[in-house]
């Protein structure tokens, strides 16, 4: 029996961790590499693997909603960074929400405690000139130099969006006077969120203010380079007055105002960043505002007017490849060959467009499961029809001339055209999901 070949993974993010540890429990010897923290980014705050940058939710956990569909899937599929969300965990109602720097270290630990995993702390310049098999889960905001390279040898131009960042707010400095906790339609056993509500008069200064803070400060991008599924503030209140009550300001399912015993005009979410409960996320807040109109406008809200905010808002620009065009149903670059000079390459994560977290580690999964395949088998793998796994490959890698980044949905699912109307949609596409992927681990074994 030949000797298995060793696996070169660039990004030890979300998906290139995740990878590794599946190659790694397959039997492969793995050499991660990872730039940081000798090659900085725009949004990464530490040096930390699988460092989460833009919030610290994985978002919904029940069977009726897309992602907990999702890390149910890859529960069954058995998910290193999964598990280590689940030691990480914080309060957060019926979403999944880590302490990301404990977080971070669970994932580091299982990486550096695996001997089959060598790191290497440097920055890949190239794809070329290696002939390890190589997954490329650099991430939306790789280097420059790997970026120039990789478009290059693809023959495409760079491909990139705008998302941001929400801040976050000290507990100590929050205006307990003017908060309450409770999760929406109190869901979960504790309340798990904090909730610091406005009034109508305030609420429209507050949107008033984004208005203008947002007319007159430079835009680094334009409008239709932004992410639709992580919007900043400001970008939703030019929208209508209305919008950001019907979206991460919504107050439904929150109880009424015990001084007018009405529903409250507008509330704004804050949910624990860490076990500890000393830190607090915006939730929805995502802004690229200057940190000065940030901080002159969130304390227009009561409960943060004297808030202290141990990081505010920021926006960064994500690289992506045209996946539909570039890779083939197994995640794999289809131009591997001698006429551009590399090896036999794989793409996962945020970079293929499978824009969120649960995305980044779903695709790692699957390029790690497809590159095992083939060099062992021949030939690829191919999850059923059905589950969200292959919905979300299906999206990245069928023909799309507008292809965009995109967040796993109910819409990617496959339904029958006969599915009768008054069928519960979301229930019909979970069992079908469950069924189909429990069906094929069975018959995989």
């Amino acid at each position: 029996m030949s000797k298995q070949p060793r696996i070169r993974v660039i990004g030890a993010g979300l998906s290139g961790c995740e990878a590794s540890l599946q190659l790694a429990s397959m039997g492969f010897e793995v050499d991660l590499y990872e730039m940081r923290p000798n090659i900085p980014t725009p949004a990464h705050r530490t040096s930390n693997m699988a460092e989460l940058v833009c919030s610290n939710s994985f978002k919904g956990l029940g069977l009726n909603s897309a992602h907990g569909l999702m890390k149910n899937e890859l529960r069954l599929l058995g998910s290193f960074l999964m598990q280590a969300a689940e030691v990480a965990r914080v309060p957060a109602g019926e979403s999944l929400s880590v302490d990301r720097e404990q977080f971070s270290k669970e994932v580091e630990r299982l990486i550096h405690s695996n001997p089959k995993i060598t790191v290497h702390l440097q920055e890949v310049l190239s794809l070329a000139g290696d002939d390890r098999p190589t997954i490329v889960a650099a991430g939306p905001l790789c280097s420059s130099a790997l970026a120039d390279d990789m478009f290059s040898r693809l023959g495409q131009s760079r491909m990139h969006f705008f998302d941001a960042i929400a801040p976050v707010v000290d507990a100590e400095s929050i205006d307990m006077n003017h908060a309450f906790w409770k999760n929406r339609w109190d869901k979960g056993t504790d309340p798990d969120f904090l909730n610091c509500p406005l009034n109508r008069a305030t609420y429209e200064e507050f949107v008033r203010k984004l208005i203008e803070a947002d007319a007159v400060e430079p835009k680094p991008f334009e409008s239709r380079e932004l992410f639709e599924g992580c919007l900043p503030v400001e970008e939703m209140a030019r929208r209508g007055q209305d919008t950001l009550r019907f979206g991460p300001m919504r107050p439904v399912g929150l109880g009424e105002d015990p001084d007018t015993g009405r529903k409250w005009w507008a509330v704004i979410q804050l949910r624990a960043e860490n076990s500890q409960r000393t830190l607090f996320n915006m939730v929805g807040f995502q802004t690229r505002l200057k940190w000065g109109s940030q901080k002159e406008i969130f304390s227009i809200v009561p409960a943060l007017r004297n808030a202290n905010f141990v990081r505010l808002g920021a926006m960064h620009r994500n690289t992506f490849i045209e996946s539909p065009k570039l890779l083939d149903v197994h995640l794999r670059l289809k131009q591997n060959g001698s006429e551009n000079g590399l090896p036999p390459t794989w793409f996962a994560g945020q970079i293929t467009g499978a824009e969120g977290y649960t995305e980044a580690v779903a695709t790692g999964l699957y390029a790690a499961l497809n590159l095992a395949n083939t060099l062992r088998r021949g030939a690829g793998i191919e999850l059923p029809q059905g589950s969200c796994i292959r919905a979300l490959v299906d999206h990245l890698t069928a023909p799309n001339p507008s292809f965009q980044p995109m967040n796993f949905n109910f819409g990617l699912l496959p339904r029958p055209a006969d599915l009768p109307r008054k069928t519960d949609r979301k229930e019909f596409l979970g069992e079908q999901a469950q069924t189909a992927i429990r069906s094929w681990i069975a018959n995989s074994r």
